[in-house]
């Protein structure tokens, strides 16, 4: 198997919002099981290679070099017993990696052995198949995660992926169906293209995905979405301080540890045959029109607001059971995918001191909510054409351009996130059955202008 340095970064979710992660700006963690808490601060770890937590406080490893250099092992008493036998009898190494699931369920492998016991049966079934009789068909696993209701992702060190998002008649993972629905529907988008995917074995959609562009989506309770941040931004390198912004500060809840490491190189991420460029060479509108700002603010507000509501009627109605008074389930926070090296800020409703208007009932969509006219539409033949097709768009990318770019946000960041929204599938999702497939087809258009769009921001036109 190849072997993966001891400055591999990686991120392990745990049970009640607790984690532990390693990445070029350090060691991260929160609310981590007092034993594995104490080993960490007692001063006697010079070096962290691989950490990972299970579904319970007392589940998990941590691969070290303790302060005699010394590669070393621990793990907490409830770690799977046929997993824990392994481990007694290895020899302790940096590339060891592990992954701790639900239900005692396991994987681990080094440059020397291999060895996994009830995974999901997909899961299983891949990485059977990328072993044959003669040694790996498809090479050892490079990355592999699994989580609750039937979610997970393998990659093999020659580029072969799984994955599953979840089962889709009880949709609890929502957004990672959506970002892995995003990334498939790029043009130029492979998979190879993916640095890092790790989804939480306790929590259902709670993850992180980082691609090599620097381009990352995650979801996580507010407790570690700083955490989360951080990770994606220093995972290629440290990332550089904004001037004047002070480091913050451990506390007794989360905890960073300094990388003994630092790196002088650009912050930017490496290079990769991605159509996503590393800038947006197209500046946002400073001084847009007013009158199509005012006409743009409407529209995107009363858009937002109905993209709420249907999202909200898609929700299961609450149990009417009478249940013991346990604390209610957190809804994970969706980190919106950006690039490690733009922060742009994505699309939002207008700004304004104003209270937000109130959120209609939960209704599913039952019609377009058609971009308002810009001041000159364009007159071109071709573009009239097309515009007068009633169950279309009845817009041009022209009309859209001048539109969008009244937001005074207009650049490829905000365009890659507002091409989310129009996702035929997850659109779909948001119409009531009847008018379904019709609102799926005129939201296929916008989502097939926004890409060409994009495209034009990418050239630098």
């Amino acid at each position: 198997m190849n072997r993966t340095s001891s400055n591999t970064c990686f991120f392990s979710f745990g049970p009640e919002d607790s984690f532990i992660s390693k990445s070029y700006e350090g060691l991260r963690y929160h609310d981590l099981p007092p034993t594995l808490l104490t080993l960490l601060t007692s001063g006697n770890i010079l070096d962290v290679h691989w950490a990972s937590l299970g579904p319970s406080p007392t589940s998990w490893l941590l691969s070290f070099k303790d302060s005699l250099s010394t590669h070393n092992l621990a793990w907490g008493p409830s770690i799977p017993p046929r997993l824990e036998k392994v481990l007694s009898k290895l020899t302790p190494s940096p590339h060891l990696r592990v992954f701790l699931g639900p239900e005692a369920s396991y994987i681990a492998w080094d440059p020397t052995f291999i060895r996994w016991s009830n995974l999901p049966s997909r899961l299983e079934d891949t990485i059977q198949s990328w072993l044959t009789p003669s040694g790996w068909r498809a090479g050892p696993p490079r990355m592999v995660a699994w989580g609750l209701d039937d979610a997970f992702f393998a990659m093999s060190e020659y580029g072969d992926v799984a994955y599953r998002v979840g089962d889709r008649t009880t949709d609890e993972w929502s957004i990672w169906r959506e970002t892995v629905e995003e990334w498939k529907a790029e043009t130029a988008f492979r998979w190879s293209e993916v640095a890092y995917i790790a989804l939480d074995p306790t929590t259902t959609d709670q993850f992180v995905a980082i691609r090599r562009d620097g381009t990352w989506a995650g979801s996580i309770a507010d407790e570690g979405s700083a955490a989360l941040e951080a990770f994606a931004h220093n995972f290629f390198r440290r990332a550089s301080k904004p001037k004047g912004k002070p480091k913050p500060s451990p506390t007794s809840g989360s905890t960073s540890q300094s990388n003994s490491q630092s790196d002088s190189r650009s912050g930017s991420p490496p290079r990769t045959h991605s159509s996503a460029p590393n800038i947006d060479p197209t500046p946002p509108s400073l001084d847009p029109d007013p009158i199509t700002k005012a006409a743009y603010d409407t529209w995107s507000t009363a858009t937002a607001l109905l993209f709420a509501s249907a999202l909200a009627a898609t929700m299961p109605p609450p149990s009417q059971t009478p249940t013991s008074p346990t604390p209610p389930k957190r809804t994970p926070k969706k980190l919106q995918i950006r690039s490690q090296s733009s922060p742009s800020s994505l699309p939002t409703s207008s700004s304004s001191s104003t209270p937000p208007p109130p959120l209609p009932p939960p209704t599913l969509l039952t019609s377009f909510p058609y971009l308002p006219p810009p001041p000159h539409p364009c007159p071109l033949p071709s573009c009239l054409l097309q515009k007068s097709d009633p169950l279309g768009l009845r817009a041009c990318k022209h009309d859209v351009e001048a539109v969008f770019r009244a937001s005074g946000l207009y650049g490829y960041e905000w365009l890659r996130a507002e091409r989310l929204r129009w996702h035929p599938d997850r659109f779909g999702r948001l119409c009531a059955e009847g008018w379904r497939e019709e609102g799926r087809k005129v939201a296929e258009e916008m989502f097939k202008v926004v890409e060409i769009l994009m495209e034009e921001v990418g050239r630098g036109r």
